[in-house]
């Protein structure tokens, strides 16, 4: 929808997703093809090494200066993903505290959430930030921990460190969704199918060896299953089970995610045809555009 979107109305696509912006981690992503992507400017794909971290406030910086770049050059940007902070970062103006990693206090808190268990952790951010709490799940350890880190760091609330400000543009929130929801997990089983035949598996190794357990492989979905059946832990059959569970688990936390913003214009993709899709959210677009 993306591409043929941008062919339509001279736009170019900024990626929205905390995952494609590793090198290297292109089936498990389910990464547009170089095809695609030659047909259609694509941006903020492959920007840093599995075992860098990458943080939303990085994500912001720089996708802020490609769709800089696009403006400048008279073309729209789409912003497509399905990572909501990201997308939230950079089209609703949140400001996010630059902490740089500190490693010490990141490893402290790692191993307490070893020792005690994510629950421990999450309560933790709540007597200090219950805000932030309130919004992340018990086992988002990654984010707790970046919450913590922040708060501590700073002397202030994570929460009480974000902000938001005026963006110079509008923005039309487009969501795809189906009304069967069985449809949907029928869609996410042939997806995994067609990344297992393009060589998720070797990928999976591949990364493994040359970045060991860093977390980002331990914190995505179709890679951290595999680390753990390269490593013994799970049979094949489990790891492509576990596969297909955190897969539809994230489906569901995205749609919970882009149901709470009021601006977003659903359309059910199960319900009408691709030609129909398109048209009506050409039409919704259009609307908005400048001339």
């Amino acid at each position: 929808m993306a591409i043929k979107l941008a062919k339509t109305i001279d736009a170019e696509i900024i990626a929205c997703d905390s995952r494609t912006v590793y090198k290297y981690m292109d089936i498990g992503t389910a990464k547009p093809s170089i095809e695609e992507r030659s047909s259609v400017a694509h941006h903020m794909f492959d920007v840093a090494y599995p075992n860098q971290s990458y943080t939303v406030a990085q994500y912001k910086k720089e996708a802020t200066q490609v769709m800089d770049n696009i403006f400048a050059a008279g073309k729209i940007p789409i912003v497509c993903g399905g990572t909501g902070f990201y997308a939230r970062a950079l089209l609703e103006g949140l400001l996010i505290p630059e902490v740089p990693p500190q490693e010490d206090l990141r490893n402290q808190l790692k191993k307490e959430a070893d020792e005690h268990g994510n629950k421990y952790l999450h309560e933790k951010l709540a007597q200090l930030d219950p805000v932030t709490a309130q919004k992340l799940n018990v086992n988002d350890r990654f984010r707790i921990i970046r919450a913590l880190e922040v708060t501590l760091t700073c002397g202030k609330p994570f929460s009480q460190l974000t902000a938001k400000t005026a963006m110079p543009f509008n923005v039309i929130w487009i969501g795809l969704t189906v009304h069967n929801r069985e449809q949907l997990r029928q869609s996410i089983k042939a997806r995994f199918a067609e990344q297992l035949r393009l060589g998720l598996v070797g990928e999976a190794e591949s990364l493994y060896k040359r970045f060991g357990d860093c977390r980002t492989l331990l914190h995505s979905v179709n890679y951290t299953e595999f680390l753990r059946f390269f490593k013994g832990e799970l049979t094949f059959e489990a790891a492509q089970e576990l596969c297909l569970l955190h897969n539809n688990q994230l489906a569901r936390r995205q749609l919970i995610w882009f149901r709470a913003n009021s601006q977003m214009n659903w359309f059910e993709i199960d319900r009408i045809d691709c030609d129909q899709l398109f048209s009506l959210v050409h039409a919704r677009v259009s609307e908005s555009l400048p001339g």
